[in-house]
């Protein structure tokens, strides 16, 4: 918990620098953004290593394919990085590139679903075959 309160004292301090730095140097101030995000991106990531390591043992427990989970895997980091970045791009004033990101993360996404798609579609044709 002491990270998260470190994570939180962080950002309120690069808005309160971006505050008064930002009003004249915008690109001092955007740097600040980034340098932040980017802090409190590896906080999260001590966050997020005993979900991965649940997930591999859940993955190795429940016998799962480990394909399904990579790509959840990536699906997820793929829209966390996407957000991140569209907000950096709103705070530099480009919200549609942002946007433009948006949307290209999304399509991403869905092409490296397409196997647990075609998964699914398998697991409900034999469950319709059988009945």
């Amino acid at each position: 918990m002491d990270k998260f309160l470190q994570g939180c004292a962080a950002v309120l301090i690069g808005v309160i620098l971006i505050l008064l730095i930002g009003k004249d140097r915008k690109d001092l101030g955007l740097l600040i953004s980034v340098g932040v995000s980017c802090m409190v991106a590896l906080t999260a990531m001590q966050y997020l290593k005993p979900v991965l390591d649940f997930i591999h043992r859940l993955e190795s427990v429940g016998n799962l394919e480990s394909t399904g989970i990579r790509i959840l895997l990536k699906v997820i980091g793929i829209g966390i990085l996407s957000e991140i970045a569209a907000l950096i791009c709103s705070d530099a004033g480009n919200s549609s590139l942002g946007k433009s990101l948006q949307y290209l993360s999304a399509a991403v996404m869905l092409w490296l679903s397409l196997p647990l798609f075609t998964m699914l579609m398998e697991l409900l044709q034999r469950i319709l075959g059988e009945l």
